[in-house]
């Protein structure tokens, strides 16, 4: 790792996680919410004793809601030593290790029935893509799913996303991330975010405004209108895994 994004990643818990993130850190249960919108519906066909791993863990909210699920059998890896000490000081023990993602992958073949990456893919060099993707792939088991959860580039305000963090290194749109799992997974499905709570006015005006701006883009060409700019977030859910 180069030494700049090293000294970023060492002090991650306290520079960029705290700025971008307080309130996780204030209340680990903060984004428990839109663990439920966007992902409990991904976790009915797994099993109750399964293993999960979470890559790139931060503050541990996302093993903290699996575990208040009732899924024990966790684990996760980050290169941050703040994020690994704050994480397991909450979840009560050892649960995440300080390390390098890929290199923890790659120990341990054929072992998770799922495996999230929320926010991880955009910190990658386009060339290590591939790479933790196929060692993620090779983590799984046979019928294992990897969960994959990045800004959405096409969304209103993505140049916020893709500039807020100086250890972002890769965009996204639901096309590029598709076509990036598809070199390894057989099954791969792409969606938008959804919302978490949203008002009565969000709910009344979301539709025809998206309908107005979908209009706009049309008359713009291109293929501008099939854009899913209305997420903040795209997560993808591959599984069934096929050697290069």
């Amino acid at each position: 790792m180069k030494e700049f994004r090293k000294i970023l990643f060492d002090n991650y818990r306290n520079g960029q996680g705290e700025i971008s993130s307080g309130a996780v850190y204030d209340d680990v249960r903060a984004q428990w919410p839109y663990y439920e919108v966007n992902y409990r519906r991904f976790l009915k066909n797994l099993p109750k004793d399964g293993v999960f791993l979470e890559v790139g863990s931060g503050p541990g909210s996302l093993l903290s809601w699996l575990n208040s699920l009732g899924y024990e059998n966790l684990e996760g890896v980050d290169v941050s030593p703040g994020d690994v000490a704050f994480a397991n000081s909450h979840l009560g023990r050892e649960i995440i290790r300080l390390g390098d993602g890929k290199e923890y992958l790659k120990k341990n073949t054929d072992r998770y029935d799922a495996i999230f990456m929320k926010a991880i893919l955009e910190h990658q060099p386009k060339e290590d893509l591939l790479p933790m993707i196929e060692a993620a792939a090779l983590a799984l088991k046979t019928n294992g799913i990897l969960l994959i959860d990045v800004p959405n580039m096409d969304w209103l305000f993505a140049s916020h996303e893709r500039y807020m963090d100086l250890t972002h290194e890769t965009g996204f749109t639901r096309e590029s991330l598709t076509s990036l799992l598809r070199l390894l997974f057989e099954d791969v499905k792409v969606y938008g975010s959804l919302l978490v709570n949203p008002t009565r006015a969000q709910k009344w005006l979301r539709k025809p405004l998206i309908r107005l701006l979908r209009f706009i883009f049309y008359i713009l060409g291109e293929g501008a209108s099939d854009m899913l700019f209305e997420s903040r977030s795209i997560i993808a859910v591959a599984s069934i895994f096929h050697k290069r």
